[in-house]
């Protein structure tokens, strides 16, 4: 198996300055894709298969699980199978440290997938009728959850996995595309098991079927039982790779709600508010220069009462990803309150990276959602897993750049 060192660079806390203290240096992420090839390894870059998406959990000081967007059937460019190959999945890998810092990474396993169509060889009716064709953006906490599923009763969770679930690929005959799902299991390594309704779904005041709908979830925990805080994308007026020069700024972005998930039959949400976009890097193609906050990657730093979230940003240039990877903090009270300013802590860019796509982040957190440097309350750092792609993807549909998204790693102290 390949193995990944933990690289760190270090990074400026200067809000004034707003970039690296130095060159951050960008590694594999070592994980293999999912027909067990390794980075490295004959066949690693070709292969039909796509990493994005990632949700790492530091376990303990030696071990790490990192889950992630990914496609099982092969993309074959021949048979010109893009469509069927396109159905995402929730994939894992467990890591465990070795004595010089670096990370093994075991066999690629199935935490969730879609239920897909009767017919279909893959199909899996387990998997409610919402997330039909895509489950995507997980994002794993633990805590204590309750819950009864029909045949198996009452149960005691420890783990709660939020994802991003579609009900096929042409905004859903209902009216309804992405929405918000959560999996509850006794154990980081599943099974899970999906309840039954959606926790943002169509219901969502201003939810947008045209555009994007709900998704993208990030969860931290506030009690280390059931109550949680929920950040989600999505509620734009617009799709995003189509920007509407009206828009509204606060009609966009990532939205914040308390939630209680003690019992999942019963899931309480509490009141929405609009995490503020000030201090963020402005986004190239909205109009007058303007800050979009999503698909953002949360964690807490408790030794400093504050946020910090790793967040795509920069140019799209007709595609559906963008240029850079940004880490950003903010003051705690400034997301229990609303208000507030970002400090920008530094990017990820094609010059560090070689790609020049680079999106889809994860921050190492340890199980609560606490940032997880080296290790659990590890404070002192920010580990980011990130997916590139290195061509235009500006090309006819079906679009295949997907194919080519790979995981990446950097790490930087604080």
């Amino acid at each position: 198996m390949s193995t990944v060192l933990v690289f760190a660079v270090a990074m400026c806390l200067l809000a004034s300055s707003q970039v690296y203290a130095g060159t951050p240096v960008v590694a594999t992420s070592g994980v293999p894709l999912p027909d067990g090839v390794y980075p490295g390894q004959a066949g690693y870059e070709a292969a039909g298969y796509y990493q994005y998406a990632p949700s790492i959990v530091q376990t303990s000081d030696t071990q790490r699980i990192v889950y992630y967007c990914a496609n099982r059937v092969r993309y074959d460019r021949a048979a010109g199978n893009a469509l069927a190959a396109t159905h995402d999945h929730v994939l894992f890998n467990v890591g465990t440290r070795q004595s010089n810092g670096a990370y093994r990474w075991g066999a690629t396993q199935v935490a969730l997938r879609p239920r897909l169509q009767p017919g279909d060889p893959d199909h899996h009716p387990a998997t409610p009728a919402w997330a039909a064709y895509h489950i995507c953006d997980p994002d794993v906490v633990s805590g204590r959850f309750t819950y009864a599923a029909p045949g198996l009763g009452r149960r005691t969770y420890t783990w709660a996995m939020f994802f991003t679930g579609a009900d096929n690929d042409d905004h859903g005959a209902d009216g309804r595309f992405n929405v918000v799902g959560v999996a509850l299991a006794t154990s980081p390594l599943g099974p899970w098991t999906i309840v039954a309704s959606p926790v943002v779904d169509i219901t969502e005041p201003d939810y947008n079927p045209a555009g994007y709908g709900v998704g993208q979830p990030s969860v931290t925990s506030v009690d280390g039982q059931g109550r949680l805080l929920l950040f989600y994308s999505g509620l734009d007026c617009a799709a995003l790779d189509t920007p509407n020069p009206s828009c509204d700024g606060t009609e966009r972005g990532t939205a914040r709600r308390t939630l209680d998930l003690g019992d999942a039959n019963a899931p309480v949400l509490g009141t929405r508010s609009f995490v503020t976009t000030a201090g963020l890097t402005p986004e190239p193609f909205l109009p007058d220069s303007g800050r979009f906050l999503h698909n953002a990657s949360w964690a807490y730093d408790g030794s400093r009462d504050s946020f910090v979230v790793s967040r795509d940003t920069g140019a799209l240039e007709g595609n559906e990803v963008q240029r850079n990877v940004e880490v950003d903090r903010i003051a705690g009270a400034s997301v229990w309150a609303g208000g507030g300013t970002w400090t920008v802590l530094g990017q990820i860019t094609g010059a560090h990276s070689g790609y020049r796509w680079n999106h889809n982040s994860g921050l190492v957190r340890d199980p609560y959602g606490g940032l997880a440097y080296q290790r659990p309350l590890d404070y002192s750092g920010v580990d980011v897993y990130f997916a590139t792609e290195p061509g235009t993807g500006d090309g006819p549909p079906p679009w295949d750049g997907y194919f080519s998204y790979r995981m990446r790693h950097s790490a930087s102290p604080l």
